[in-house]
């Protein structure tokens, strides 16, 4: 028997739809039912909870995706060839000398130090008007040269540059003029730790467990891994090669990232307006191609700064088809006197909670090939792993930790192959 009576459809009702809300009833608090609250329904929510997370990450997929190298410490090196030929340049003004027929003449050319380092005798020179003379001697700065019999020299200018077109030697020679050693750069970088855990009481758990009406925990487990990915992603382009000085107080090491081993490595830079887009990126797209005919380079950016890119060129899409058939993303590529160039979304470089607002207007060229994660070797690249329930130093643990790890490092050979446009 009820304790209460009441008349249907009187506005007063204590019965009736408006006043049947489940506990925490949004609307039961805004309408003023704050007392018909009932635990006899409950409250719909919507099972799988909605990842607001934007679905495209073809940039993170890209790079994380290959190989992590095995090194042996978290501070490694490696070495890396140079291209073994460098021009010359004068340090003063040089008179001209007149060309004597059936004969040859000499001029003596002040240079830097460092040209002295790459001359030896029996080099052929090319002046800026492509007049070509053979190094005779080096005394100190001052490089003497002979024209070609029959020919003059031009004049010289403080800085001008000489290539050096080859060595040139005689049949019957004794012996060698020239003697040269491979040079090598060496680079190093540090393997970065990254770590992020959820902590969960156990009855706070238990009740999680069983009383649960959405799948929160293992979304939550989810956005723990997303998020150590987005650290790593964050580092691999922006991470500044270091120490930091912990809570604890004790030191870690931090890796180098794409972005600041360039512009250590003086990678080329180009600021051009929207007018002058594609003049500054084919000049550089040019003055840094090392590929093969027809290799693959990456030009990474939002979503914005690749579509003024496509308006530049304004080809049918072509669609790119890497070798690895694991990466199949839906990527454009574009072709330029005999380049490639394959643009990838890189989305959040928007994100003002992981880059700053100069990123929106960026993009990033990369010679992918040369550039390798690294980790130490015998862990792995990520791990992911929980507390057990046992005691523990005679105590009971108290609390549940869930957690993910993750390790990398960097080698970036040849920075001076990929470049960066920062648009004005």
């Amino acid at each position: 028997m009820s304790a209460i009576a009441y008349t249907p459809g009187a506005a007063n009702a204590p019965y009736g739809n408006l006043p049947l809300n489940p506990q925490g009833s949004n609307y039961a608090q805004e309408s003023g039912f704050t007392t018909a609250e009932t635990i006899l329904i409950a409250k719909a929510v919507q099972a799988a909870i909605f990842d607001t997370a934007p679905a495209r990450y073809d940039a993170m997929k890209i790079l994380m995706m290959k190989p992590f190298e095995d090194v042996n410490n978290d501070e490694f090196e490696y070495l890396e060839m140079t291209f073994g030929r460098t021009a010359v340049s004068a340090t003063a003004i040089v008179a001209a000398v007149a060309a004597v027929p059936g004969a040859v003449v000499t001029q003596v050319i002040p240079m830097t130090a460092q040209s002295v380092q790459r001359l030896t005798p029996d080099l052929i020179i090319v002046y800026p008007n492509n007049t070509k003379a053979v190094v005779r001697s080096i005394a100190g700065l001052n490089v003497t040269v002979a024209s070609q019999t029959s020919n003059g020299l031009p004049a010289v200018a403080a800085n001008d540059v000489f290539p050096i077109l080859s060595s040139i030697e005689h049949d019957g020679a004794v012996g060698f003029q020239n003697y040269e050693r491979t040079e090598t750069v060496t680079r190093y970088n540090y393997v970065q730790l990254f770590a992020r855990a959820r902590r969960w009481s156990r009855m706070e758990l238990q009740k999680h467990i069983n009383s649960g009406t959405t799948d929160y925990l293992n979304k939550d487990k989810e956005h723990q891994i997303k998020q150590l990915r987005i650290d790593m992603f964050n580092a691999y382009w922006n991470g500044n090669r270091g120490e930091y000085q912990l809570a604890s107080g004790v030191a870690a090491k931090a890796m180098g990232g794409v972005y600041p081993t360039m512009i250590a490595a003086g990678s080329a830079v180009g600021n051009p307006t929207l007018a002058t887009l594609q003049t500054v990126f084919e000049q550089l797209a040019f003055a840094t191609n090392f590929k093969v005919e027809g290799g693959t380079r990456f030009i990474y950016g939002t979503a914005e700064m690749l579509n003024e890119l496509s308006k530049i060129y304004k080809q049918p899409g072509l669609r790119y088809t890497p070798n690895d058939t694991t990466i199949k993303l839906d990527l454009q590529r574009i072709e330029v006197g005999g380049m490639n160039f394959v643009l990838v979304p890189c989305e959040l470089w928007r994100e003002q909670s992981c880059f700053g607002p100069e990123w929106r207007r960026r993009l990033i060229i990369l010679d992918q090939d040369t550039i390798t994660p690294t980790k130490v070797k015998g862990m792995q690249a990520f791990e992911v792993g929980e507390t057990p329930d046992s005691i523990q130093n005679q105590t009971l643990s108290a609390n549940k930790d869930w957690w993910v790890k993750g390790q990398m490092g960097l080698k970036f050979n040849n920075p001076l192959g990929s470049f960066i446009i920062d648009l004005l």
